[in-house]
């Protein structure tokens, strides 16, 4: 008990010095609510009873137009001022919420590629997003303060009530014990279903994205998959929706169970503050007086009763986000080599005894790797689907890391280099590469801006890589948008175009060590053929490895390596593969009608 009330002490420390240092206005915002919602039903419950005694004593009509002036009077001004607070508050929570979901888009950046593929990992994520939009630091003190409100009300009301009737303070104290027991099995069985649903509810966002995806949309019109995905959502959210049956039937009961102890209470306090007023120990006023307080007293009650209760989860979020920011990843590793440490103009990477398998997996996608790629030199890797070539590339660019063995980079392990530094020697052209929704020049030159001299790089690139009169017909040239998603005057690119682009973009990060992973699958023949001899013209400065199911397009490499089953079966020069009459003697032999 100690230990949890110390964290709940942490997390309350933390959410003020978090306000306090975002922006101390709502500090002061805060602490007002305290006091004007303490106060705010007091005029009601106090001057009611007032305004009944001067008309049932027949006093003067004035000293009834006094009170009722006064009680508007307070209301208002109590009312307006709480207004103001509430919509100053709104302001600045959206302002805090943006800051945070910032500061979660900004970790989510420094997760590299191994944890972020972990299914485990995205879930997280959306719990963290979930929060981010729900209890966050201002929401968490928000509660707290609204408690401290409401007990200050509940004290006030209970001495009220208590001068009526004492004994309405023993029936009093009897619901408010109930009413927390009643509020922890509900949150109790709502954490167990925020913990079991969410994996399903990030199901049922996928698929439900994917109805609106316009990159998908292709697709489903053509293989008729509309059906199909309809029917997976309904699937999905038949799961979740499981989960919400059985959590709203027991939160049902118990709202149930609430109220019939809210009614016991009633009936109770009418009947001892009823028998007291027909008695004539107290007045028609007081009576008034006791039932407004009864009615306030139901709802403080409610109140405080549920979040002293669940003041453990009014921190969902404090606890949330401290852990996500604790999260390690290789960003975040201590490494004692940094890229002022290597030397560029003569790298050499090396693979020592290599085996890798996938988290969460017992099969070996590569076995045993002993392969160096010199500096400058451009190696050509083929194999089968499935037989580990993709894999070899995600663990040179240190996208996962050997399950055995070592790689290094001019002799070190590459584990000892900064990451952020390591991924900068590479520039990639994945099978799945990604285009943002932006200008051509945001997704080339990652920037907003650009220089003449970036402009007219970019736009050089463009025309060695045949696209130079393509975009010459953009009307606004490299400030054109990529699709219409988020521009009507967006472009849609073929998808060798996209391909073109994405290569225009690794050659102008101008990083020593070039990676193609299958860069032609999207061209036609003859642009092919002349991405090939570009190629070779471009890479001859760059250590290149190019990945290709067309074996003659690894012609131009120094060295070329056969993947098969994990392992590196062949390797060899061009000529020397093929004058070993093996496995990529049987590729060439098998294609070679593609090239007559």
């Amino acid at each position: 008990m100690s230990r949890i009330k110390n964290k709940q002490l942490e997390n309350l420390r933390l959410s003020f010095m978090e306000i306090y240092h975002y922006d101390k206005r709502l500090l002061f915002i805060l602490f007002a609510d305290i006091i004007v919602n303490a106060v705010l039903p007091f005029p009601n419950v106090i001057l009611s009873g007032r305004i009944v005694d001067s008309i049932t004593r027949g006093k003067d009509f004035f000293e009834v137009v006094f009170y009722v002036a006064l009680l508007f009077g307070a209301n208002f001004l109590l009312t307006a001022i709480n207004t103001v607070l509430s919509k100053s508050r709104e302001y600045l929570f959206i302002k805090l919420t943006n800051k945070l979901d910032n500061e979660i888009n900004q970790k989510c950046m420094n997760i590299d590629f191994e944890q972020f593929n972990d299914s485990a990992v995205q879930d997280r994520i959306l719990l963290i997003n979930q929060a981010v939009r729900g209890n966050n630091f201002f929401t968490s003190l928000t509660t707290v303060f609204a408690t401290v409100s409401h007990i200050i009300t509940l004290v006030g009301i209970v001495l009220i009530m208590t001068s009526l009737n004492v004994w309405l303070l023993a029936v009093a104290l009897a619901v408010i014990v109930l009413q927390a027991l009643l509020h922890y099995v509900s949150l109790k069985y709502d954490r167990k279903y925020k913990a079991d649903s969410v994996h399903d509810q990030r199901k049922t966002a996928y698929v439900s994205q994917l109805a609106k995806d316009i990159e998908s949309k292709k697709d489903i019109v053509t293989f008729h998959m509309g059906g199909y995905i309809l029917r997976k959502i309904e699937a999905f959210q038949k799961a979740v929706l499981a989960f919400e049956k059985r959590r709203i039937r027991v939160s049902g009961w118990i709202e149930i169970a609430i109220y019939l102890l809210s009614i016991v209470f009633q009936i109770s306090a009418y009947i001892l503050i009823g028998i007291q007023a027909f008695n004539g120990t107290i007045s028609i006023g007081d009576f008034t007086m006791g039932i407004a307080s009864l009615i306030n007293f139901m709802s403080a009650s409610s109140f405080v009763a549920a979040n002293i209760v669940n003041f453990n989860d009014s921190f969902f979020y404090i606890r949330q986000y401290n852990s996500f920011q604790k999260f390690r990843s290789k960003y975040s590793e201590d490494a004692d080599i940094r890229m002022e440490d290597i030397n560029l103009d003569n790298i050499e990477i090396e693979f020592r005894n290599v085996s890798f398998r996938y988290p969460n997996s017992t099969a070996f996608v590569l076995k045993n790797i002993n392969l160096t790629i010199k500096n400058k030199e451009r190696l050509g890797i083929v194999g089968f689907n499935g037989a580990g070539k993709t894999s070899f590339v995600l663990l040179m660019t240190r996208m996962y890391d050997p399950t055995e063995g070592q790689i290094l980079l001019n002799g070190i392990d590459i584990r000892r280099i900064d990451y952020e530094d390591y991924q900068k020697i590479f520039a990639t052209v994945n099978q799945d590469f990604s285009l943002m929704a932006f200008s051509l020049l945001n997704n080339i030159a990652v920037k907003d801006e650009a220089t003449k001299e970036e402009t007219e790089a970019i736009t050089e690139l463009f025309e060695k890589n045949g696209m130079g009169e393509r975009l010459k017909k953009l009307y606004r040239g490299l400030d054109t948008p990529v699709t219409k998603r988020l521009s009507a005057s967006g472009v849609d690119l073929s998808g060798g175009e996209r391909q073109k682009i994405a290569i225009i973009r690794a050659l102008y990060k101008n990083s020593p060590v070039l990676v193609l992973d299958e860069p032609t699958s999207a061209l036609d023949p003859v642009a092919e053929s002349e991405v090939y001899h570009k190629f070779a013209e471009m890479s001859m400065e760059k250590t290149t490895v190019f990945i290709s199911h067309r074996i003659y397009s690894t012609r131009f490499c120094d060295k070329i390596a056969v993947f098969n089953k994990g392992e590196i079966a062949e390797y060899g020069t061009f000529d020397d593969l093929l004058a070993l009459k093996g496995l990529y003697y049987d590729f060439f032999e098998t294609q070679a009608e593609n090239y007559k």
